[in-house]
């Protein structure tokens, strides 16, 4: 029996891991890329799809730490401005629009920090984008709903509950 999307993204995602180098995030990202582009027909994204899950967990290696989440979000639902600590992610798109906008905190003369947006960009279905330790991004669902996969370096819970994970109020100000 052949296998599904996930179980060939799983197999291949684990044998490569080699964490946080150029070689192993260009190759998870094509492979993320292959799985945004999975049939809604497949029956556990079927499920997804059906239900619209905030959040699912699709696997987490215990060797490695990385998760595999799928995402389903509402059209204009908003995340603010936020870094994910010392972790990084690759976010794919596989249904609907999600409008990515990325920012750099500057600090000014005067010592005052804020952030500057570098743009926004729209996904679409097969698109991927990585975060790495400390880049600033926030999304923005653009359609009825979106299905997106999010492959994560670890558990970001402890990122945040340590501290390492900013969270902005705004466009102007850290949380």
């Amino acid at each position: 029996m052949q296998p599904n999307a996930l179980d060939h993204f799983i197999e291949s995602a684990r044998e490569g891991w080699d964490g946080l180098t150029t070689s192993n995030v260009t190759r998870l990202r094509r492979l993320l890329q292959d799985l945004a582009k999975t049939s809604a027909e497949e029956p556990w994204l079927a499920q997804i799809h059906a239900d619209r899950p905030d959040m699912v967990e699709l696997y987490t290696d215990p060797e490695h730490g990385f998760r595999l989440l799928a995402h389903t979000e509402p059209r204009g639902l908003y995340r603010a401005p936020h870094d994910h600590g010392f972790g990084w992610v690759l976010y794919a798109l596989q249904h609907g629009a999600l409008e990515m906008s990325t920012y750099q905190s500057i600090t000014d003369k005067r010592g005052g920090t804020r952030l500057v947006s570098r743009g926004c960009d729209t996904l679409n279905p097969g698109d991927c984008r990585v975060f790495l330790p400390g880049d600033i991004h926030d999304t923005k669902c653009v359609s009825d709903y979106i299905v997106q996969f999010r492959l994560t370096s670890s558990d970001f819970k402890l990122e945040k509950k340590e501290g390492r994970m900013i969270q902005y109020v705004d466009q102007g100000s850290m949380a």
